[in-house]
């Protein structure tokens, strides 16, 4: 099976968590940016506003798409809800074929629907290590 994995990031921690998945597969890595400012408490606060009201931005890719069977797509929870950025990708690509990892506070992902998987990694549950080998024990 060949793997992609694909994150978008405000802070790094998901970009973190998505190098340490894509090292464990021995796979490409791909960034998705969009063209908003996201930093700091307004940024913090835009990004809630964005994603709650499913706003849509504009998004690269670092590199091109292409040959793979399975992608595992990491990404924050704002708001409850999967960032407009991540929002964009996904509606690109099946979501059968897609693995979603949400990272966040602490709170879980609640549309689950249609995906091969969803994990989440909640900073409050000290979870990261146990979601990420399960994950990676389902793709074995």
């Amino acid at each position: 099976m060949k793997y992609k994995v694909v994150y978008f990031t405000r802070t790094n921690k998901t970009r973190r968590v998505a190098e340490k998945i894509a090292e464990s597969l021995s796979c490409e890595v791909i960034e998705v940016t969009d063209d908003k400012n996201w930093k700091g408490p307004w940024g913090y606060v835009k990004a809630g506003f964005y994603s709650s009201t499913g706003k849509d931005v504009s998004i690269k890719l670092n590199k091109k798409l292409e040959d793979y069977d399975e992608l595992i797509v990491l990404s924050p929870l704002w708001a409850g809800k999967i960032p407009p950025a991540t929002r964009m990708f996904l509606k690109k690509v099946p979501d059968n074929k897609v693995h979603l990892v949400m990272t966040s506070l602490g709170s879980r992902l609640k549309d689950r629907q249609g995906y091969r998987s969803v994990s989440d990694i909640i900073d409050h549950d000290s979870n990261e290590d146990e979601v990420v080998s399960r994950l990676l024990e389902s793709l074995a």
